[in-house]
């Protein structure tokens, strides 16, 4: 029995030295597809979570400041949302640069921008979690990484510093 996999929207919004080259290694990746949208950072994440198309399914929401990441990003990104486990994760947080939260929530939420001009994906993923139907419990599954599980081994730097 195959599964599917769930239509991916990557809302992208780079902080780097050199945009072109980094979206032609985004695209390279080869995973499954995705759908790739430019964030513009004067307009912000509300802006661009407008634009994602309705058959998405989750969203990755990626602050992206150069640091490397490994071309599993997507699937290790969605992998929490889609592990079937018991507690079912609404969003994934990795480290303080992206989040992934199924398009459901996003569609719930009422994403206001930050008027001090902060593009911050934390920001944003609390004002998405006060949305989220808790359930009996009260409950809201969160799935969280540290940026040493995603990013492959490397003699970069990753992180700060201690």
């Amino acid at each position: 029995m195959s599964s599917k996999s769930p239509a991916v929207t990557l809302l992208w919004m780079y902080q780097g030295g050199n945009a072109a080259i980094r979206r032609d290694q985004i695209c390279q990746w080869g995973e499954a597809d995705f759908e790739l949208l430019e964030v513009d950072p004067k307009l912000g994440w509300g802006h661009a979570i407008q634009s994602v198309s309705d058959e998405t399914e989750i969203c990755i929401l990626w602050s992206d400041d150069d640091k490397p990441v490994g071309r599993d990003f997507l699937r290790q990104m969605t992998q929490p949302l889609t592990s079937g486990e018991d507690f079912g994760a609404v969003m994934h947080f990795w480290a303080g640069n992206a989040v992934s939260v199924l398009k459901s929530v996003l569609n719930e939420a009422s994403i206001k921008e930050d008027q001090s001009g902060s593009q911050s994906v934390l920001r944003l993923l609390v004002q998405t979690l006060d949305t989220v139907d808790k359930g009996p419990s009260g409950r809201v599954h969160l799935a969280l990484s540290s940026t040493e599980r995603l990013a492959p081994l490397s003699m970069e730097p990753v992180g700060f510093p201690c």
